[in-house]
């Protein structure tokens, strides 16, 4: 009866310590596949940053060149302006001098 228990015993021991290593390598491998799903995730996150830098600075980029032919646009109307109200200047004063003779 006594080797019997100690049989069952060791049995159990051995039992227990073949548990513990599946258990084990269980939790090793979802470990791993928990590191693996955070390192694709970072990857993922990182790629998507570059991507929208990229996007923000080409939308500077077009802000800016936007601006650019905003200024020239207006300064183009101005200049056409100030030639606009000359030519009328001059057309008054000959106007005005044909009047006189």
């Amino acid at each position: 009866m006594q080797i019997d228990r100690l049989i069952e015993g060791q049995n159990d021991v051995r039992h227990l310590e073949e548990t513990i290593v599946a258990l084990r390598t269980e939790l090793e491998t979802l470990s791993f596949k928990i590191d693996q799903s955070v390192q694709q995730a970072i990857q993922l996150n990182t790629d998507e940053i570059q991507q929208l830098k990229g996007t923000a600075s080409s939308l500077r980029d077009e802000l800016e060149s936007l601006r650019f032919e905003k200024d020239a646009a207006v300064q183009k109307a101005v200049q056409r302006s100030a030639d606009e109200i000359q030519q009328l200047k001059a057309l008054h004063l000959v106007s005005e001098m044909s009047w006189k003779v």
